[in-house]
């Protein structure tokens, strides 16, 4: 080979999209689906257990747990800002909202989430502490090892797609965390049965807890970064909440999606990670991945003997004890709030 085919091959490979996806069923932690990568034949990376990459705003979730299991409400209302943090150390953090689109207002946690500010967020984080939120991700099935900083929040530590989705499925199944499974059951020829998985969960989070985190992530699908999953696939009947995530400079691409029956999750970018996509544009969450995502639903709620049920719902939250306060954008003023003014928080 030449070193003009060299490097022509050299460059094919490096640019060359390449996507993790895998689907769970969030009441047995039962694998549904598994893509790895492309072909076994010539590559065995595999991108759902192997690959390690930054999880962006689907990290975000988390940070929102850790503050709702300790007695925010989704209507408590942070400031959309610019923030400067220094840290003990005299470690400076600036963090931005995507475009740099800062709208100056107080917004609700629910609304944070849903838009994928970031500014609300790095702002919650101060507040709940990094260590809190590494101890909410573990809890609920992050295994990869976390940097306890307020650089947490936008998903800067690397992870995998399978803990992720596992997370996800804690949330869609009222805090209950499976291990995954790929081997359900082994029989014979006779059909005798020679192995069953026996799924031992552990209670991660309160019913309370993990429904109200899932109520907030309905958001996302009806009004904010995820509604190309309602808009471009027609699932409108179905009760799903999610979430886009998105790295620095669009180097990796993620989608998460629930359901009652079934929790998936997918990530979209380059092996090398010096390699990113060429606009912010097509480097969303809301793009790539949602559309694998979105197609894999869409294919199996048409199946004629289909998993996945339409009448399914998650339960409300208030069903388990939770109470939503007050929306403040029913309260005619805000003279009756305080404001906390570390953190840009308007407590009632």
């Amino acid at each position: 080979m030449d070193d003009e085919a060299f490097i022509d091959s050299l460059k094919a490979e490096k640019t060359r999209l390449e996507t993790g996806f895998v689907a769970l069923d969030p009441q047995t932690g039962f694998v549904k689906a598994w893509i790895g990568g492309r072909k076994l034949d010539n590559e065995w990376y595999d991108h759902v257990s192997r690959a390690q990459r930054q999880p962006g705003s689907t990290f975000k979730p988390f940070v929102y747990l850790a503050a709702i299991d300790n007695g925010w409400s989704q209507y408590s209302l942070y400031l959309d800002d610019s923030l400067h943090y220094v840290d003990d150390l005299g470690i400076e953090w600036n963090p931005g909202n995507s475009g740099s689109d800062m709208t100056g207002d107080y917004l609700t946690l629910r609304r944070g989430l849903s838009k994928s500010i970031n500014t609300i967020t790095a702002r919650l984080i101060l507040d709940v502490g990094p260590a809190a939120v590494g101890f909410y991700a573990r809890r609920v099935g992050i295994k990869s090892s976390l940097n306890e900083v307020p650089a947490l929040a936008l998903g800067t530590s690397d992870v995998n797609l399978l803990e992720m989705t596992t997370a996800y499925s804690t949330f869609a199944n009222g805090g209950l965390l499976y291990e995954p499974t790929l081997i359900w059951r082994v029989e014979d020829g006779s059909g005798n049965v020679l192995f069953e998985a026996d799924q031992a969960p552990k209670e991660a989070l309160s019913e309370r807890t993990a429904y109200t985190m899932v109520d907030m992530l309905r958001e996302v699908i009806q009004s904010g970064t995820g509604i190309r999953m309602n808009s471009l696939f027609g699932m409108r009947a179905y009760d799903l909440a999610g979430k886009t995530g998105t790295t620095q400079y669009s180097a990796d691409n993620w989608f998460m999606l629930m359901h009652p029956d079934l929790v998936m999750g997918s990530w979209v970018g380059f092996n090398d990670p010096r390699f990113r996509f060429r606009t912010s544009e097509w480097g969303q969450g809301a793009r790539a991945p949602l559309f694998i995502v979105g197609e894999f639903f869409r294919s199996a709620t048409q199946e004629d003997e289909t998993f996945v049920s339409k009448e399914a719902r998650f339960p409300s939250p208030e069903r388990f004890g939770a109470y939503s306060d007050l929306d403040p954008t029913l309260v005619d003023s805000l003279e009756s709030l305080k404001l906390n003014s570390r953190s840009g928080r308007i407590d009632w």
